[in-house]
């Protein structure tokens, strides 16, 4: 599995790619830290997660969380938010943001969270078969 993080910190890209590795069910995890980054980069991974940043420069998030679930619906995106932001939450929860974490208070909670998005995705790709 492919994970795209979106994330205008290099340093929180580096300590989810960290962590995120550790599994084996995901194959590699891979980082941009803007909106024009993640355009470019991610139709060439094609990632089956998603994380973003709220607080992209440009207030893109949320424009972000909506490009990527029309070019595929059946990516997950989870969106960390940035303290307490329940009006930008509500906004991508309608925009298509399957999760949304406080990357200050609830970081610990996003490798569990896509470790049940692999669970569940695998579950289906049986189901399929």
């Amino acid at each position: 599995m492919k994970i795209l993080i979106v994330d205008s910190s290099a340093l929180i890209i580096e300590r989810l790619q960290d962590i995120l590795t550790e599994s084996d069910k995901i194959t590699a995890v891979y980082g941009t830290v803007s909106y024009n980054d993640c355009m470019n980069f991610f139709p060439k991974i094609n990632p089956e997660v998603v994380l973003i940043d709220s607080g992209l420069p440009g207030n893109t998030c949320i424009d972000l969380v909506k490009v990527i679930k029309t070019e595929n619906d059946q990516i997950s995106v989870i969106v960390m938010l940035n303290g307490e932001e329940e009006a930008i939450q509500e906004k991508c929860k309608s925009s298509g943001a399957d999760l949304c974490f406080d990357k200050y208070h609830e970081f610990e909670k996003i490798p569990a969270a896509i470790n049940r998005i692999i669970a569940e995705k695998t579950e289906e790709q049986v189901y399929e078969k």
